[in-house]
C-alpha cells in the first residue's frame, strides 16, 4: 500500500518465525503521519499552558480524578497541539504512568522545574496545591518576559521600517531624481553625490541580480548563521558576556536573570524539592549559560556542606551583596523560598522600572534619528534644485 505506513508489533523470536498471520499489524496512513507532525509545530501559548494548570488544580480539588480531569480539559482545548499532548497525557496515566512521568515525555512544553513540582507534589498529596503554584509562577515569568519583549518591539519595528524606506528611495526615488539631475547639468553638491553613487550601487546588476537582493540575501544568511551561533554552548556563553558588559542592557539583563534565579529556587523549594535538586532545575531555567554554570557550582559546593551564600559571595559581579546577604539570612533562618520569592519580586520590579524608562527614553531618540534622516533626504533632493532655479534666475 503506497499511501501508508505498516508497524509490526514486536513478539518473540519463535511466534516472528512462526506465523505472520498472527502477527498484529497496525496501518498507520501518511495523512495521520504529516497532521501529528503539523500539529507538533503548533505552538502552545503560555497563557494556555496556565490555563491547564489552573483548571486541573481547581478539578482535582473538586474531588474529580485527574484523568477525568484531563478529559475534560482535552474536550474544552481550542489548541489542536494541545488537545494532542492531553490525550497522549490520558494514556499514558491508564497505562501505569504518574502524572509526572507523562508530563516528561513532553519536554517541549513542559518544563524540568514543572515536571519536578509535579512530581513532589504527588509525593507529598499536595498536587492541586503544587498545580496552582505552577500556574501561578508560569503567569508571573510569562508577564515578566513579555513585558522585556514588549519593549524591544517597538523600536524593532520603527528601525525595520526605516530600513525598508530607505532602500525604497535608493532603488525606486533616487535613479529618478538622478534622470532630473543629469538634465539640470553643473556639478552636484557632496551629499546628494553620495546618495546617487549608493544608488547606483545599489541598482547595479551583479551575475543578472541587483546587488540590493545580494545585500537581502548575505543579510539573512548573516541571521540565520548568528542564531545558529548562538545556539552553541560557546555562542550563548560569548553573546551573553557581551551584552552584561553594554552600558545599560547590561544591568538589566543581569537583573532579570536574578529574577529568573530567585522565583525558580523559591518555587522549587516551596513544593519541598531538596535544595540541590532546586537548584540544578532552576539552573537548567535560568536563561543563559553563565548563570547556569554559577548555579551549577553553587549546587556542587552545597553538596558538599558549602553554604549558597558563601559561594555566591565570591562572585560579587553576577550575585550583589543583597543576593548574598539575603539568601544568607535565609539559609539561617530555612526560608529560602519566602525570602527568594522577595528577592524575585524585587528584581522584577527593578527591570520593570528600567523598561519603563528605557521605553520613554527611546521614542524621542528614534524621533530625532527620523527627523535627522528625513531632514537630510531632503536637503540632499532639493538643494541642487534650488541652486539651479537661483542660476536660471
Amino acid at each position: 500500500m503506497p499511501n501508508s505506513l505498516h508497524i509490526t508489533a514486536e513478539g518473540g523470536k519463535d511466534e516472528a518465525f512462526s506465523s505472520r498471520k498472527n502477527t498484529p499489524r497496525v496501518t498507520v496512513s501518511w495523512g495521520e503521519t504529516l497532521r501529528d507532525y503539523w500539529l507538533g509545530l503548533q505552538r502552545i501559548k503560555p497563557t494556555e499552558k496556565v490555563t491547564f494548570f489552573r483548571l486541573l488544580a481547581t478539578m482535582i480539588n473538586a474531588g474529580v480524578s485527574i484523568v477525568k480531569a484531563l478529559k475534560i480539559l482535552e474536550d474544552q482545548t481550542k489548541n489542536r497541539n494541545m488537545k494532542r499532548i492531553v490525550h497522549e497525557i490520558v494514556a499514558k496515566i491508564e497505562s501505569g504512568q504518574s502524572f509526572s512521568m507523562a508530563l516528561s515525555n513532553f519536554p517541549k512544553h513542559f518544563s524540568k522545574a514543572q515536571i519536578g513540582m509535579v512530581q513532589a507534589g504527588e509525593a507529598s498529596g499536595r498536587l492541586n496545591q503544587t498545580l496552582l503554584q505552577i500556574a501561578t509562577d508560569a503567569e508571573k515569568t510569562a508577564a515578566f518576559r513579555s513585558k522585556i519583549k514588549g519593549a524591544m518591539i517597538y523600536p524593532s519595528v520603527i528601525i525595520a521600517i526605516m530600513i525598508v524606506a530607505f532602500v525604497i528611495v535608493m532603488v525606486v526615488v533616487m535613479p529618478k531624481v538622478k534622470e532630473l539631475f543629469s538634465n539640470l547639468g553643473g556639478d552636484l553638491p557632496a551629499v546628494t553625490q553620495t546618495l546617487v553613487n549608493l544608488s547606483d550601487f545599489f541598482t547595479r546588476e551583479t551575475l543578472g541580480i541587483y546587488n540590493v537582493s545580494w545585500m537581502i540575501l548575505w543579510l539573512g544568511l548573516l541571521v540565520v548563521a548568528f542564531i545558529k551561533w548562538k545556539r552553541t554552548t560557546w555562542g550563548a556563553n560569548l553573546w551573553t558576556r557581551f551584552v552584561f558588559r553594554l552600558p545599560i542592557f547590561g544591568k538589566l539583563a543581569k537583573k532579570a536573570s536574578l529574577a529568573h534565579f530567585c522565583r525558580g529556587l523559591s518555587t522549587m523549594v516551596g513544593s519541598g524539592i531538596p535544595i540541590i535538586k532546586a537548584l540544578r532545575i532552576t539552573a537548567a531555567g535560568v536563561g543563559n549559560q553563565i548563570y547556569q554554570k554559577r548555579i551549577n557550582q553553587i549546587a556542587d559546593d552545597v553538596k558538599h556542606g558549602i553554604s549558597m551564600a558563601e559561594n555566591m559571595k565570591d562572585d560579587p559581579y553576577y550575585f550583589p551583596d543583597m543576593v548574598v546577604g539575603m539568601i544568607g539570612v535565609a539559609e539561617q533562618t530555612a526560608q529560602i523560598d519566602q525570602i527568594s520569592r522577595k528577592l524575585a519580586d524585587y528584581y522584577e520590579e527593578e527591570v520593570n522600572n528600567a523598561i519603563k524608562g528605557l521605553s520613554s527614553l527611546v521614542e524621542p531618540v528614534i524621533m530625532v534619528i527620523i527627523g535627522a534622516g528625513v531632514a537630510f533626504m531632503v536637503i540632499a533632493v532639493m538643494d541642487p534644485i534650488l541652486s539651479a532655479s537661483e542660476l536660471a534666475v
